[in-house]
C-alpha cells in the first residue's frame, strides 16, 4: 500500500481525493497510512464487509467527476491516472477503461481482459485438453492481453476508471460477491447501457496480483468459486443442469491439478509452492463436496 500511495503522489498531477477502505487488516496498514500519509481519508472496518461492499463504502464517499477502483497492490507508472483520465473525459461514448498491467517484474504482461464466461470456456481454463494439441489455440479462453487499444467486454478489477454518476446509477460493485467476479457485473452494466468497455495500452500500471490475499489463499480459492458459482447462477437463471456441468468442471480440473502438483513436490520440484497449491484445491475439493448446492 505504501508504494501504490506513493506511486499516485509522484505520477498523478490531477486534483484528486485517495479513500482507502481497510477491511480489518491485521498488520500495521492503518497505523502507517495516518502515519505518513495523514491526507488520505481512511475508513477503518470492524470486520472484512468483502471486496465489492468496501468499494461501494468508498464510492460513496468519492467527491470527484470520476472514480478510480484501485487495488492495493498496484504501482502506477509513468502518468497512468492522468493518461486514462485524459482519454476518458471527452468520451461519453467510454463508460469504463483499464490500463495496460504488468507483473511485479515490470516488464512480462499480465492479462488485463476477459471475455464473458461461459461453460465452454470454464472448461477449456480448468480441463486443458487443448494443450494435448499445439497447433491449436482456442480463443475461447476467458483472460487475454488485447494486441492494442480498444473496446474489450471486461478489464480486470484491479484499476478500473469511470465516471463517479455512472458508477453510482449502476449501484457500485455487486454486493452479491464477497470477492471476485465484481468487475464482470460490473463491466457487463456498463454495456448494458449501451457504453463501451475500453483496455487503453497507454496507460500502465504494475498488479502484484494475490498480495492482499496471499496470507489466507486457501479461502481466497474458495470466494473465488463461490463467486464463479454465483455468477453462472444469475447467467444460466439458476439452471441445475447447468450449475452442476460447472461443478463437474472445477472437480475434475481441481482434481487433476492436486495430482499434478502432488507428484511435483515428491520430486522435489517447487516443493514449497506445490504444498501451497495442494492446500488451495484441497480447500475447493471440500467445498465442492460439503457446500456446493
Amino acid at each position: 500500500m505504501r508504494d501504490c500511495l506513493l506511486s499516485i503522489a509522484k505520477e498523478t498531477t490531477a486534483a484528486h481525493e485517495i479513500i482507502i477502505v481497510d477491511n480489518a487488516s491485521t498488520d500495521d496498514s492503518c497505523a502507517m497510512v495516518e502515519r505518513e500519509f495523514p491526507q488520505v481519508r481512511l475508513i477503518r472496518n470492524e470486520e472484512n464487509q468483502g471486496f465489492a461492499k468496501a468499494n461501494n463504502q468508498g464510492l460513496r464517499e468519492a467527491k470527484g467527476e470520476f472514480v478510480l477502483f484501485l487495488n492495493p497492490d498496484t504501482v502506477i507508472l509513468n502518468s497512468a491516472i492522468d493518461r486514462m483520465l485524459d482519454f476518458l473525459r471527452p468520451r461519453q461514448e467510454l463508460g469504463v477503461i483499464g490500463p495496460h498491467t504488468f507483473n511485479a517484474d515490470g516488464i512480462t504482461t499480465q492479462a488485463t481482459a476477459l471475455r464473458h464466461p461461459t461453460l465452454l470456456r470454464a472448461f477449456h481454463a480448468y480441463i486443458p485438453l487443448w494443450r494435448l494439441v499445439p497447433v491449436w489455440q482456442p480463443a475461447l479462453l476467458g483472460e487475454y492481453v488485447p494486441a492494442s487499444s480498444g473496446a474489450v467486454e471486461i478489464v480486470k478489477g484491479s484499476c478500473m476508471l469511470m465516471r463517479t454518476q455512472l458508477a453510482r446509477e449502476i449501484g457500485g460493485m455487486n454486493e452479491l460477491y464477497f470477492m471476485y467476479s465484481e468487475e464482470i457485473d460490473l463491466c457487463e452494466a456498463v454495456r448494458g447501457r449501451g457504453l463501451a468497455v475500453y483496455y487503453y495500452s497507454e496507460a500502465s500500471i504494475i498488479h502484484l496480483g494475490g498480495a492482499s490475499t496471499e496470507a489466507v489463499s486457501d479461502a481466497m480459492t474458495v470466494h473465488l468459486h463461490r463467486s464463479m458459482k454465483k455468477f453462472f447462477a444469475r447467467a444460466y437463471h439458476d439452471s441445475f443442469p447447468a450449475l452442476q456441468a460447472l461443478r463437474g468442471i472445477l472437480f475434475f480440473g481441481s482434481l487433476w491439478r492436486l495430482s499434478v502438483w502432488k507428484c511435483l513436490e515428491l520430486l522435489g520440484i517447487k516443493a514449497e509452492e506445490a504444498r501451497s497449491k495442494q492446500g488451495n484445491h484441497k480447500a475447493l475439493l471440500r467445498w465442492l463436496a460439503r457446500e456446493y448446492s
